[in-house]
């Protein structure tokens, strides 16, 4: 190779980084499947438990605008909660909903009559909030300082289909004493209402969850044998806004839910449960959510999720903290900025660089897809929703533009939250999902 030539030796050294990339995504995607394996295994293997009977797990379900879909909710819980006579359910709903939409229909009157039940309660936040966090912490507050206050709450969406398997795990880590655990997701639930695009994202945002997510979990639970101990206790892990169990105790400790200026309470809170030196616990199962219908949806999602690992740098309160929010920010950083890099470094090298860098640019698209794919099977989640051969097809065919579109939807929210710093604008969170 001659110095000269275009691209010179960086280029072979960005190339080589891309078909590394590459093969580590993909390795990603297979380590978080065998780990999740591990630990279905082990569950199997374990002897079965329950919470006591002074203990109680309470589901708790915020709504905003969800008088379509609530009574049907209350219906999936009361389904899974016959068997487990400890675990109660929470709605909580919020006085925006009237605020906006004054004359309805609203949440409260599609669960009026479920609440007359004993073990299903209704919480209505009095004030418009302004994020989801604002109402979800006021109401988990109210839970835990009430006479009869749960040992653990478990955070659900609206959308949320959990299988009884997946409900007794619940039970099963409450009983075992787990401080905060994180039951992942894939969305599939509505894949038959989807447009092909809208199907892409559906792989995509699953695809994302075993890259990323579950394998951040992972990273401190010793199954990653070449890993130091110190490495993985401060590897960056974020709490999803559903799917989430935590303890009472461990929720009174950090000071109830993080209500961050600009970013977001989830990504708040794990830097906040891993700052207090704990680890969030992977489920061995997972639960099945909606994907976005339409442009709108998916833009008001990502505009949303990316000020998370942006703004993490807000989160941090000690040295190790900025340590793990530091790996949230670049997250955060690499999202925006991935795609037109590596756009750019494509059109700076020369033709033998650009062939393998476009190999390793194809691997991380598609290789962390195909072996999620390949490992569909092994997964525990609500059979009823696994993908058919017709949308596995056209959610593969129209990937790539569910990475153009994801890229977009973080230069929107990234734009937004440039806005609101330099304005000094407390921002409203926008609702992903459109109702009639």
């Amino acid at each position: 190779m001659k110095p000269s030539e275009p691209g010179g030796w960086p280029g072979w050294a960005v190339a080589t980084l891309m078909l590394i990339n590459g093969a580590w995504s993909t390795w990603c995607v297979h380590a978080s499947l065998t780990g999740l394996r591990a630990l279905t295994t082990d569950r199997a293997a374990a002897e079965p438990t329950t919470v006591g009977a002074d203990g109680s797990v309470v589901i708790v379900v915020p709504m905003l605008h969800e008088a379509d879909r609530a009574a049907d909710c209350v219906d999936h819980w009361a389904k899974l909660r016959a068997d487990h006579p400890q675990l109660r359910l929470c709605v909580v709903t919020t006085e925006r909903e009237r605020h906006e939409r004054p004359t309805g229909p609203h949440s409260w009157d599609s669960i009026a009559r479920a609440v007359t039940d004993r073990r299903t309660q209704h919480l209505h936040y009095p004030r418009v909030n302004r994020t989801y966090g604002e109402q979800l912490g006021w109401a988990l507050d109210r839970l835990t300082s009430t006479a009869d206050a749960p040992d653990y709450l478990y955070v659900a969406n609206i959308d949320s289909r959990v299988s009884a398997d997946g409900c007794a795990e619940i039970i099963e880590l409450a009983a075992a004493g787990v401080g905060i655990a994180q039951q992942s997701s894939v969305f599939f639930a509505n894949l038959a209402e989807l447009s092909p695009a809208a199907t892409a994202e559906a792989f995509y945002q699953s695809r994302w969850t075993f890259e990323h997510e579950i394998l951040r979990y992972l990273a401190d639970t010793g199954q990653f044998w070449w890993l130091p101990t110190w490495i993985g206790a401060r590897w960056y892990q974020h709490a999803v806004g559903h799917g989430l169990l935590i303890s009472r105790a461990l929720y009174q400790q950090i000071g109830g839910l993080p209500h961050p200026r600009f970013g977001l309470e989830d990504a708040a809170l794990g830097v906040a449960v891993r700052t207090a030196g704990h680890r969030i616990h992977p489920f061995a199962t997972l639960e099945c959510g909606d994907a976005p219908r339409s442009v709108r949806e998916l833009q008001r999602q990502r505009r949303t999720w990316i000020r998370g690992p942006l703004c993490s740098l807000e989160y941090a309160r000690t040295g190790r903290g900025l340590l793990i929010a530091a790996q949230g920010t670049y997250g955060g950083l690499k999202w925006v900025t991935g795609l037109p890099v590596q756009v750019a470094a494509l059109l700076l090298m020369s033709r033998r660089q650009r062939v393998v860098a476009a190999a390793g640019w194809l691997l991380a698209l598609y290789g962390p897809l195909l072996r999620l794919l390949t490992g569909l099977r092994s997964l525990d989640f609500p059979a009823e929703y696994r993908p058919t051969g017709p949308q596995v097809a056209t959610g593969s065919a129209l990937y790539p533009v569910a990475v153009l579109s994801c890229w977009a939807g973080g230069v929107r929210g990234l734009i937004g939250l440039v806005g609101d710093i330099v304005t000094g604008r407390t921002p409203i969170q926008q609702r992903t999902r459109e109702t009639q």
